[in-house]
């Protein structure tokens, strides 16, 4: 199989800081315009992009691993519940990894509550989004009512007792509910269980994103895609030109573009190497500073633009250790 590894940070651009938008008052009638957060949203924006690109260069030094997908808010939320459901210990070990140590525990929850539902706004940003996330719990512990009440409030979570030790059963039953909460996008969300003692966070997240300026259906066909000078596969690539945000590295040869999605609240970033080469010189520089750098280097150019038309499905076993209480 051939690699791809990218970083679903398209999702964090919107609200990573306020935008100032100029609208007009038509457009404005027709078009979302982007709320700003509160700060404490924006604290946990600016936390979770952090996360993100530190769970990345971790997860890219597996040489096993081909593709990587993650979604900042959702990682991050999920911390949010371990520290909610976490005993003194655990709930310290959270905030830390969230680099949140110093905020209050209700300005966390409420802070990425508000951020999950400003960017899975499906209506508002155009895109398909159907995310579901489920506690499963042996059937020998009971979740407090408090903590049901608190995790489906903030982080919309559904909870069930499952029979770990019969892993078929237990894999057959979160799998299909993984389907139905995905509309069946997502036929399979795992395909092994390590034996638990304790309590599993599982995700399952269908994304597809829509441009704001649509690529032409006539204009794809299929072309050899270079994974690597000796290798080549066949791809159907989508072709458009247009006036997009673009910048060129010199120094680190590398394009960068900006292609809004539609309503122009979200965008998707493509970092590109000038040339055919392996992905571990690019992704050493992808660092939260590095990339906030080449973003303010963007300018709007007329950029021919040609992409492979794919489809991922992604499964990341990410582990904490917890006492759930």
């Amino acid at each position: 199989m051939w690699m791809i590894k990218f970083l679903a940070l398209g999702l964090l651009f919107a609200v990573d800081a306020a935008v100032d938008k100029k609208v007009v008052e038509k457009a404005a009638k027709e078009v979302p315009v982007e709320r700003k957060i509160s700060a404490q949203a924006n604290t946990l924006a600016d936390k979770s992009a952090g996360l993100a690109f530190n769970l990345y260069q971790t997860m890219a030094k597996d040489k096993k691993m081909e593709n990587i997908l993650l979604s900042p808010v959702v990682v991050a939320s999920s911390l949010g519940l371990v520290h909610l459901a976490g005993k003194d210990s655990t709930a310290a070990q959270a905030k830390a990894v969230l680099s949140v140590d110093k905020l209050p525990d209700d300005h966390i929850h409420t802070g990425l509550s508000e951020l999950l539902n400003e960017v899975s706004n499906s209506t508002a940003r155009n895109v398909t989004w159907k995310i579901g996330n489920r506690l499963y719990g042996p059937s020998s512990i009971s979740f407090s009512d408090d903590f049901v009440k608190n995790s489906k409030k903030h982080y919309n979570y559904e909870h069930s007792k499952i029979n770990f030790r019969d892993k078929r059963s237990a894999l057959k039953s979160i799998n299909e509910w993984a389907a139905q909460t995905t509309d069946s996008k997502l036929p399979e969300v795992t395909s092994d269980l390590e034996k638990t003692d304790g309590a599993l966070i599982v995700n399952a997240m269908f994304f597809k994103p829509h441009w704001d300026e649509k690529f032409h259906h006539k204009m794809v066909d299929n072309r050899g895609f270079m994974v690597t000078r000796s290798f080549t596969v066949a791809v159907p690539m989508m072709h458009r030109t247009g006036l997009y945000n673009y910048y060129e590295d010199e120094t680190n040869t590398l394009q960068i573009l900006e292609m809004p999605l539609a309503h122009k609240l979200s965008s998707m970033i493509f970092i590109m190497p000038f040339h055919v080469e392996p992905l571990e010189r690019v992704e050493k520089l992808l660092t939260r500073e590095q990339v906030k750098t080449w973003i303010g280097k963007l300018q709007k150019r007329a950029v021919a633009v040609s992409l492979p038309k794919v489809s991922m499905e992604v499964s990341h076993d990410l582990q904490v250790r917890s006492t759930i209480r």
